[in-house]
């Protein structure tokens, strides 16, 4: 038993503990609950009492922090070795993703700390609690609260000690939302503070830096901050990893004895195999790009020969087939990928496989119909493969081709068969030979000659005067209606014809980049249809192919166009010749089009967005060869981007831009925000996907009775207090 007296200084001994430092990071909790322990058996007492409702609250408050802090922990444990594995497997077309399990223990202690914020605002361990809510947000990828969160802990704590931590993660979040230059201006002022902050900070941000400048190819700015970053930063695999990218951007410059170097470095710190192995293997591709190719086919069949690298077959076979392309032996290197893309069907390196054989299809044989087959066999056979994407790109541009040729040969043969039709009529042949009518210049013979009168059937009826000139005038009719039809099918066949070879044209200039095969078609429409709609056109694009591709003298551009100037002086491309040989240009009037244009301005200048937009895509429909036409899509989509703010319909009309002009300059301007927006659009499903997969998951574990044990791990800091080395 303990007096009261001494009790009241025991009490008031907590309360100092309690009351003056439970901000300071020192505070040891298990002198505090030994303080506590020793009050043992007392008489009530106002004080003891208000200590012991203190004592319970922080216990309480410590639990919650306790657990928010354990969960964390294990989520981020899941996710480091979810990287691990993903490392060890190699490069894929699918992102990164965090585990759904690690998510929902990240979801549980952002719950819990926020308990703590809430209720313990004035304890020890709030920027703690603010950076870990921060982070936690930042690995389920949800950047704009994880950057509110870092930014809350730096203004309230601007002294602590997680300040530079806090910086860091910031500095991912902003450099994930594409906010650069503000994640790089935290990078870098964590890493002007130098020795102040610890190693491993610094060097996460010059290693942040160093991808950043990766990404952009930037490669000599990423080699000198990730050398930075593998000097600071102690641990094997992270190395390991650093140096295979210091690898791949030497090798992106053309320095292949220093990528081999660094390739070496992560063999060496490597502690997986499977990494060994592939820094061995990027060590031989190094040897080939150096053209030392019996060494890296040497060092290759090693590997074949050694039972370790069993599951790595697929690679060492096709890196084998890869060699012997570099060596020129170009029979050989096909039979090789074939053998992998038979042997180890539905991997990587069969994707890969098909997608070489593609390649050379395209561009030693020029066999286009084979290359399409191979590129949808490449897109298909491995979806997750790294050549998925630019396998379904190609796939896609010869799918098109294919399409564009079984269209031109249909339009031919339909196209044929009206003009064949069409000579019919003009023979005037209307009525069939078998017809027992007769014109009405034959009755009158019939009347008179006696032998004509036996050739008609018996029984059959004179036919009166009136009814024959009622017959034939129907049938002119008729025959008439049917040519003028005949000849607008054949008009409308003959523009599908060209509209079609112009694509092709196209096709070829912008896509399958193959300049010759442009002009090819470009010059078929000239000369076979020097009076469509297309000729000027495609003169004008035969010009700039000239200029930009196959660099021809002034002097043969200069008489293109002068030809455009001559034979299509009031085409669209006509004052754009002019420009380009000095001429003066010429006004033929105010062009209707551009009339219709400056009055979609004008609404668009009186923030009559809609209606501009409408008049935009008018002139578009109905003026396709115009200049103005590409341009009043593109302004169209530009004010549904940048004026309504409405992303979908811009990308619809951006998209018909490039169906529609794909050789303007417009189309160009687009191209690669359509590109983005599709792989956002595709990141956001997947993601949703994800979510709806992980919802799935919660609820079968809701579903499951609850484990015992689990309930008491939440109250093991404080079920035994003569336990305390189990609170952290």
């Amino acid at each position: 038993m303990i007096f009261p007296k001494f009790n009241i200084v025991l009490h008031k001994t907590f309360i100092y503990f309690i009351g003056t430092t439970v901000k300071k990071k020192s505070l040891h909790i298990t002198l505090l609950l030994a303080a506590i322990s020793i009050s043992g058996c007392i008489v009530y007492d106002p004080v003891a009492d208000f200590a012991k409702q203190r004592y319970t609250n922080t216990i309480s408050y410590f639990n919650t922090f306790y657990n928010a802090q354990r969960l964390f922990d294990d989520g981020e444990s899941e996710v480091e070795k979810a990287k691990r594995d993903f490392l060890e497997r190699g490069s894929s077309a699918r992102l990164f993703s965090i585990p759904s399990s690690a998510r929902t223990k990240f979801q549980a202690s952002i719950e819990k700390n926020s308990k703590v914020l809430s209720f313990y605002s004035d304890s020890k361990w709030v920027d703690d609690a603010l950076l870990m809510i921060g982070k936690a947000y930042f690995y389920m990828e949800d950047d704009v609260r994880a950057e509110r969160k870092f930014l809350e802990l730096a203004v309230q704590f601007p002294g602590s000690e997680l300040i530079p931590e806090s910086q860091l993660w910031l500095g991912k979040s902003l450099l994930r939302q594409k906010k650069i230059d503000d994640a790089i201006k935290q990078f870098e002022e964590i890493l002007s503070k130098g020795s102040e902050i610890e190693d491993k900070i610094t060097g996460e941000a010059a290693y942040e830096l160093a991808q950043y400048y990766f990404s952009i190819d930037d490669f000599p700015n990423a080699i000198k901050f990730y050398m930075a970053a593998v000097d600071l930063i102690s641990n094997d695999e992270f190395q390991t990893q650093i140096y295979f990218q210091i690898g791949k951007s030497h090798a992106a410059l053309g320095q292949y004895e220093l990528a081999e170097k660094a390739y070496a470095n992560a063999e060496k710190k490597s502690p997986l195999y499977s990494l060994i192995f592939q820094s061995q293997l990027e060590q031989t591709k190094m040897h080939a790009f150096q053209k030392n190719f019996s060494k890296a086919l040497e060092e290759l069949n090693a590997m074949l020969n050694d039972t370790k690298n069993t599951e790595f077959f697929s690679k060492i076979h096709f890196e084998i087939a890869t060699v012997l392309g570099y060596q020129g032996k170009t029979i050989e290197s096909i039979e090789q990928y074939r053998y992998v893309d038979t042997a180890f069907a539905r991997t990587e390196e069969a994707a890969r496989s098909y997608f070489a054989i593609a390649q050379y299809y395209e561009t030693v044989e020029v066999n286009y119909d084979s290359a399409r087959v191979a590129y949808n066999k490449a897109k298909t056979e491995f979806p997750s493969s790294g050549i998925n994407k630019e396998a379904t790109l190609k796939a896609d541009i010869f799918n098109k081709y294919s399409a564009l040729f079984n269209d031109l040969s249909k339009f031919d043969s339909l196209y044929t068969n009206a003009v064949f039709i069409k000579a019919e009529y003009d023979s005037g042949s209307v009525a069939s030979p078998d017809t027992l009518f007769l014109k009405k210049d034959t009755i009158s013979i019939v009347k008179d000659d006696p032998k004509i009168k036996k050739m008609i059937k018996p029984g059959a009826q004179e036919i009166k005067k009136d009814t024959v000139q009622l017959i034939d005038s129907t049938k002119i009719k008729e025959s008439l209606k049917r040519g003028v039809l005949q000849v607008k099918l054949i008009d409308s066949l003959q523009r599908s014809i060209i509209r079609t070879k112009f694509d092709l044209a196209g096709l070829f200039y912008l896509e399958i980049q193959n300049a010759d095969s442009a002009l090819f078609w470009f010059d078929n429409i000239v000369k076979n249809s020097p009076k469509s709609e297309f000729a000027p056109r495609a003169l004008y694009t035969i010009a700039e192919i000239y200029r930009t591709e196959k660099q021809k003298k002034k002097s043969i551009l200069d008489s293109i166009y002068n030809v455009i100037v001559i034979q299509y002086p009031n085409s669209p491309y006509a004052n754009e010749a002019r420009k380009n040989i000095g001429m003066q240009i010429v006004e033929t009037g105010k062009d209707t089009v551009l009339e219709l244009f400056e009055k979609a301005e004008v609404l668009a200048d009186t923030k009559k967005y809609d209606q501009a937009i409408m008049s935009y895509k008018n002139i578009a429909d109905h003026y396709p060869t115009s200049l103005f036409s590409a341009k009043a899509l593109f302004t169209a989509g530009w004010h549904y981007e940048n004026s309504l703010m409405n992303n979908d319909s811009a990308i619809a009309v951006y998209r018909r831009l490039l169906v529609k002009f794909p050789l303007s300059q417009f189309a160009n301007n687009v191209r690669s925000k359509v590109t983005e927006y599709d792989n956002e659009m595709k990141r956001i499903e997947d993601e949703k996907q994800r979510k709806i997969e992980e919802q799935k998951l919660k609820e079968q574990q809701e579903k499951l009775p609850k484990v015992e044990p689990e309930k008491k791990s939440e109250q093991s800091p404080v079920d035994t207090l003569s336990s305390p080395k189990n609170i952290p």
